[in-house]
């Protein structure tokens, strides 16, 4: 029977789960229930770890016993959603506690629903998935039934609510989980029964995107070049992501949430006095420990797939970046790892005592599913992957464009991951960037450049400094250009591809003196394609179908390991397509080896609506890594002096793979290691990335120091000063020994820890 009297509105109902937060699983008295599935997934509801609670259904141990664990889950959060019925004499407190207890009920049940439709739950019997899925249908619908019956608004459609509203979160709603939340939103009725159409709608949105199909028949992997969003990506079968300065700084301002994390989480640091005492001396170390709580929920997402896969294909990782700044020293960097690894490790030493729970002790718990991301920007990018692959961590190779830095870059994980595989470390999945995008926009802006300085000395500086303005004026540059001094400075204001992202019709009225709008096209179209090759031939020179086997022969003989483990760590290494500008950059590159695509969420979004275009047929796009471009498009690329630096290799690595027997001219006209830090696309990366940490260092202290109060701004100017003195003369004095002897001395000391513990 319906109440008379409202007890809590519907708004009120909806701010409460909206700010509804779990408790901390490390809270004193907390311990996982290790004999009974069902009472682990409850007891983790009620503390509102219900993410959690239902990734605890994921393995494959429970096939052949999956419905009755989920009847005991539904049995007991049964009894604590009608006992969370309101009262008229509940108190405020009271009635927040119901509310949240319904909101965990649901959010748990209907988590669970979404994992067994989803790529996440491949590994649990079908069968056994649709009757467990059939059970909670029956429990939710009950549920919202009595909601209904009671007369006291709804907490099922508030946890709908919550749900979307994190999903459109994603870069700010132009992203692929953003539009699929609002396709489900705009399906839904609020004003009836929600919770069986939303699951609907979220089953079918799930079935129709073109990833998962692409995962289910294994034409390809994925994983999100984004720090926000992946649940909804595990669904469709994404099994990373990668995160760097920039995109660090993008996930603290699309979801405010986590700066209040920062705030309550940061006090239980061990190093919080510390740095409370002295913030600025400790700037990099808040800003590293802000990154990684940011990360938490995403190694937490991927855990599943982590373990699942450890003893396949490998996946379920995510990939970090340092602090850009020390990316070419060596020492600095492997301390960074060991730091970041050890933060990551006791994290999950906890949070894995909970989602394995009353699972044989048979998986390597607490192991980070983290790869570091090392950026090929200088020579030292070799030593430090070779030296953390060794010790069984894993890398992600970034900031490089070229196939001679994926070669020599693959060539080090691989001789990293032969060390650990001697001392019986079985390596983590690693990856190998290819930052395609911004190699094409850097050609583009080169090739721009090159045809400006033509203008100028066919035309003259001042008429072709109206062909610029008119650009700028057309693009948004103006202001810009208008600061610049001197010609070619304006030129590089105006082509940036910041405002100028494509060679357009305003480039072609710009440069009409000098080049036809067909030949800039026919420009357009083959700078569009330089990513995609550099990708085809370094993927191919490792993974192709002939040269497989001639690396495994090749792997085993130089490391003296056996062909098995050479075959290992050769599928450990994925090679990784990033920064795509356009949905073909995809469709292009799509294989079933060793190939997972990164992808940032808008343009996840573009690759889906491809896929519905009239004649669209996956079919044609079956390894597409292996299908190659007209012969003249390679041949008017090199006419760029960059193309071919980032194309051919260089006469030492053109040796080396004649010596394994990879067949092919490669040439000799690719840059050397040496020359990496030269490399345009190098620096601009590396500008923009060091520009992005600075800045979100700056904003991580501002939130530290708002968590720390007035005690966190005690040290005096003249103080301060010294204390950086201090610190900048230990750094130096730090640097002094050789690389190798702080690594020998950073393992030994994690080992002694790791002991402590136990």
């Amino acid at each position: 029977m319906a109440s008379t009297a409202k007890i809590a509105t519907q708004e009120q109902i909806e701010a409460l789960v909206a700010a509804s937060r779990p408790e901390r699983l490390s809270d004193p008295g907390k311990r996982p229930i290790t004999g009974d599935h069902a009472a682990n997934v409850v007891q983790l509801t009620t503390w509102g770890q219900t993410a959690l609670a239902a990734d605890h259904l994921l393995f494959p141990e429970l096939n052949g016993c999956l419905p009755g664990i989920v009847a005991g889950v539904i049995r007991q959060l049964n009894i604590r959603f009608v006992g969370a019925g309101l009262h008229a004499g509940d108190s405020p407190a009271e009635v927040a506690r119901k509310i949240r207890d319904r909101q965990y009920a649901y959010e748990t049940l209907l988590e669970t629903t979404i994992n067994f439709c989803g790529l996440e739950s491949r590994w649990l019997d079908a069968a056994e998935r649709c009757q467990a899925v059939g059970s909670i249908r029956g429990a939710l619908a009950e549920w919202e039934a009595r909601e209904a019956a009671e007369g006291q608004g709804s907490v099922a459609v508030a946890v709908v609510r919550r749900f979307l509203d994190r999903m459109k979160l994603v870069q700010k709603g132009i992203s692929m989980a953003a539009k699929a939340a609002l396709r489900i939103e705009q399906a839904l009725d609020f004003g009836k029964p929600i919770l069986l159409p939303f699951l609907d709608k979220v089953h079918a949105e799930i079935e129709a995107n073109i990833y998962t199909r692409m995962v289910r028949e294994g034409r390809c992997r994925f994983g999100n070049d984004y720090a926000l969003g992946l649940r909804w990506l595990r669904h469709l079968g994404f099994e990373q992501v990668s995160t760097n300065p920039v995109l660090a700084a993008l996930a603290y301002s699309d979801d405010p949430s986590l700066a209040q994390a920062l705030k309550d989480e940061v006090k239980f640091h061990p190093k919080f006095a510390a740095w409370k005492a002295a913030p600025e001396k400790f700037g990099d170390e808040i800003a590293l420990y802000a990154t990684l709580l940011a990360l938490w929920d995403n190694l937490h997402v991927y855990r599943p797939i982590f373990f699942n896969l450890a003893g396949t294909s490998g996946g379920g990782v995510v990939s970090f970046q340092l602090n850009p700044n020390i990316a070419h020293l060596v020492q600095e960097s492997v301390r960074d790892v060991f730091a970041a690894f050890a933060e990551a490790t006791e994290d999950l030493r906890l949070y894995d005592d909970y989602l394995l729970a009353g699972y044989p002790a048979t998986r390597e718990r607490s192991r980070p599913n983290v790869v570091i991301k090392v950026a090929a920007s200088s020579p030292a990018a070799r030593e430090i992957a070779r030296t953390i692959n060794s010790f069984g961590f894993g890398s992600n190779i970034t900031v490089i464009y070229t196939v001679g830095q994926e070669v020599t870059m693959v060539l080090e994980e691989l001789a990293g991951m032969a060390a650990a595989i001697k001392k019986g470390i079985v390596p983590t999945q690693l990856y190998m960037t290819n930052m395609g995008g911004r190699f094409e926009s850097h050609l583009r802006e080169a090739k721009l450049e090159s045809l400006f300085g033509e203008l100028k000395e066919l035309v003259g500086e001042a008429k072709a400094l109206a062909k610029v303005n008119q650009l700028a004026a057309a693009n948004g540059t103006k202001a810009k250009v208008d600061e610049a001094k001197g010609y070619e400075a304006k030129v590089v204001a105006a082509t940036r591809f910041a405002s100028q992202r494509t060679i357009d019709a305003n480039v072609a009225a710009a440069l009409a003196d000098v080049a036809s709008a067909d030949a800039l096209k026919t420009w357009e179209d083959a700078i569009g394609k330089s990513g995609t090759l550099v990708a085809r031939r370094a993927w191919g020179i490792f993974w192709s179908e002939g040269n497989r086997g001639k690396w495994v022969e090749y792997l085993a003989k130089k490391h003296q390991i056996s062909k098995e483990q050479a075959a290992l760590i050769l599928s450990r290494v994925n090679y990784l397509p990033a920064s795509k500008r356009k949905p073909q950059d995809t469709y292009w590159t799509l294989t079933g080896f060793n190939m997972v695509h990164t992808e940032f969420p808008n343009h996840q979004e573009n690759v889906r609506k491809m896929a519905e275009e009239p004649g669209f047929k996956l079919a044609d796009y079956v390894e597409s890594i292996t299908q190659p471009f007209p012969a003249e498009v390679v041949k008017r690329l090199t006419t760029i002096p960059d193309f071919r630096l980032g194309y051919e290799l260089n006469g030492e690595l053109s040796q080396l793979l004649r010596q394994v027997g990879i067949d092919g001219d490669f040439g000799i006209g690719g840059h050397k290691p040496e020359q990496w830090p030269e490399f345009g696309s190098v620096q601009k990366t590396l500008t923009e990335f060091k520009a992005a940490y600075d800045k979100f260092r700056g904003d991580m202290l501002s939130l530290f120091n708002a968590a720390a109060g007035p005690a966190a701004k005690v040290a005096k100017p003249r103080a301060a000063k010294k204390a950086a003195a201090k610190a900048v003369t230990a750094k130096k004095a730090a640097a002094k020994p050789s690389a190798k002897k702080v690594v020998k001395k950073a393992p030994r000391a994690a080992a002694t820890k790791r002991g402590a513990r136990r």
